[in-house]
């Protein structure tokens, strides 16, 4: 990184220097701790430790084993850390700048061998996405992005698709742990939104259904109720690649980041907004 104080960093944007020597460290991390995981393939990693969210929400072994390599990684950065197993974690100093990790998005996907599951790490400045990464554990891939440095699939850049049509467009979605999908009103709600797309596609993993969008795959990605752990690395990735989001229900400059938030992301080529959950958050 370039040379720049404690305080001078917590009040200025990083530089593309910054910007591509933390890319460089940052894959290199995921990269090896994804693959050391991999190699473990241990039946352990597997087993279920804990149910959450009224048991809608699994936590494996997995989860930590991943997470405290990833953490021991980054904490020669001096950055504040935010994990969906730990928490926050805060290093007093650099108060606008945000690793925020999910060690493995798509737990139940992985505990069944259902369909992707990946490590995500991003980067937030203020409410911004500086990079994100992501390591797809199935097909072993890694990608990365961010507004100021495109988006790759290992080494091949990815746009997002040029589909200008919503009834032509694939939406990428699903119902998270916290969805009210016990609430009838709620489901009808969203459903009647869904019928908008041409077709609709649930991947069962944020951060996997965020890639196809910035990988041209898919058109819209869109959940309520979602966790800002889940979106944060996709969501710069699907920037890097010409898309665009909107999020409500988080706010990193405050350190607002424990509730569901609301996310959509989409290739920018056609209305696609959180409004589209009007109806089921005004239930």
């Amino acid at each position: 990184m370039s040379d720049m104080t404690t305080t001078d960093l917590s009040m200025t944007d990083l530089t593309i220097n910054d910007i591509q020597g933390l890319v460089i460290a940052t894959t290199e991390l995921v990269r090896n701790v994804g693959k050391k995981f991999i190699r473990a393939n241990s039946q352990e990693a597997k087993e279920v430790v804990d149910l959450q969210v009224g048991g809608r929400e699994i936590k494996l072994a997995a989860d930590k084993i991943l997470e405290k390599q990833l953490i021991k990684g980054l904490n020669s950065f001096g950055f504040p850390i935010l994990s969906e197993e730990t928490g926050f974690i805060d290093s007093g100093k650099f108060k606008n700048l945000l690793w925020v990790i999910d060690p493995l998005d798509g737990s139940y996907n992985f505990s069944r061998g259902l369909g992707p599951s990946m490590i995500s790490l991003a980067l937030w400045q203020g409410n911004e996405p500086v990079l994100g990464v992501l390591f797809n554990l199935v097909t072993k891939q890694l990608s990365f992005g961010g507004p100021k440095i495109g988006a790759y699939v290992e080494k091949v850049l990815v746009h997002v698709s040029d589909r200008e049509e919503r009834g032509q467009a694939t939406l990428c979605t699903g119902f998270p742990s916290r969805f009210p999908i016990d609430d009838p009103r709620a489901v009808e709600a969203f459903a009647t939104t869904m019928r908008s797309f041409g077709k609709i596609r649930m991947i069962g993993a944020a951060a996997a259904s965020l890639w196809l969008v910035a990988t041209g795959a898919a058109d819209v990605y869109a959940e309520h109720n979602i966790m800002f752990w889940d979106v944060a690395a996709g969501l710069a990735i699907v920037n890097g690649a010409g898309g665009t989001f909107e999020i409500e229900g988080v706010n990193l400059p405050e350190r607002v980041f424990s509730e569901p938030c609301t996310v959509v992301a989409s290739n920018g080529k056609f209305d696609a907004s959180v409004s589209m959950f009007d109806a089921v958050r005004g239930l």
